[in-house]
């Protein structure tokens, strides 16, 4: 018996007439569609991985754009505003800084985690342990904090002057007789109903653990608990992690500032978590009293990050 024609339309010598046959068959089968899907799904994952890591090779350099012109923004318009508002005693003024340090969060990739909330009542003895300049932006970016900065900070573009325009409190460091101004300024914010916050390891370090605390950060508190006017003694432990895993963001050591804040950029997606623990009692206890328990409390809290 002569093969069937498997197509009327198409001429075909009966020698090929098996061959054209099988031919057609497969191209119209399930398996070749199904190794045609296959093909294009590999160039479309191809495709899409390009792409995406075109997208990763571009957000470092967004980044840093967004951070200048946020910074620029900033100069421009929030700091003559905020100079007023500290000025006239305005309360956009912790608006503008709570606010500021989230737009500069988002521009770093940083995403801040709170975990608990900072106890009451006002006002607040804030102690943590310091991994890095970002650890100030990222607390500011919750509370209106005060915070206690070496003097090199107040000279820093920009940032030095958004420092002081909150409050800042700036010591010279090393030096004995800047102490007892030091201490108090920190009283005075304290005694004004401001939330002060303080790094008594006195450094920043890779954050894996809290370096001891230095207790003469602890002085206006115990003055002032003398004086039965002691504010809550708050400890908060901060980390940052990836995610998935703990991440080292600390800026410390011999390290420059603008290679540790490229390297930042080029990470992106980083997240500073913040814990806040109980209110530590004060009454009856020295400086070196207040500096052990507290760091003791901070390595618990950093533990459970």
């Amino acid at each position: 018996m002569a093969p069937s024609n498997c197509s009327a339309e198409i001429p075909v010598r009966p020698e090929y007439q098996n061959s054209f046959c099988a031919d057609a068959a497969y191209l119209t089968s399930p398996s070749f569609n199904a190794t045609q899907n296959a093909s294009e799904g590999v160039l479309e994952n191809r495709h899409t991985f390009v792409l995406r890591a075109r997208h990763l090779r571009a957000m470092p350099y967004l980044r840093a754009l967004a951070f200048a012109f946020t910074l620029a923004g900033a100069f421009v318009f929030l700091v003559p505003l905020q100079a007023l508002a500290r000025r006239r005693g305005w309360p956009i003024q912790h608006v503008i800084q709570t606010r500021f340090c989230r737009a500069v969060c988002a521009v770093l990739g940083i995403k801040v985690d709170a975990h608990g909330a900072l106890p009451s009542p006002a006002p607040r003895f804030v102690v943590a342990n310091h991994v890095s300049w970002t650890d100030i932006i990222a607390l500011a970016s919750l509370y209106p904090f005060v915070f206690l900065a070496k003097s090199d900070v107040a000279s820093w573009p920009v940032l030095g002057l958004l420092a002081r325009l909150q409050g800042t409190v700036f010591v010279e460091r090393g030096s004995k007789q800047d102490v007892a101004r030091v201490n108090d300024a920190l009283a005075d914010v304290l005694r004004a109903g401001g939330d002060l916050v303080v790094f008594p390891e006195g450094t920043s370090s890779d954050g894996a653990d809290v370096l001891p605390f230095r207790s003469a950060h602890f002085a206006p508190l115990e003055a002032m608990t003398a004086h039965g006017e002691a504010p809550t003694l708050a400890p908060v432990a901060i980390a940052y992690s990836d995610g998935a895993r703990k991440i080292d963001v600390g800026w410390y050591g011999d390290m420059t500032f603008l290679p540790h804040l490229w390297s930042l950029m080029k990470r992106g997606d980083a997240q500073c978590h913040v814990a806040f623990g109980a209110p530590i009692e004060t009454t009856g206890k020295d400086r070196k009293t207040l500096a052990t328990e507290t760091r003791a409390c901070v390595q618990k809290l950093l533990t459970s990050l």
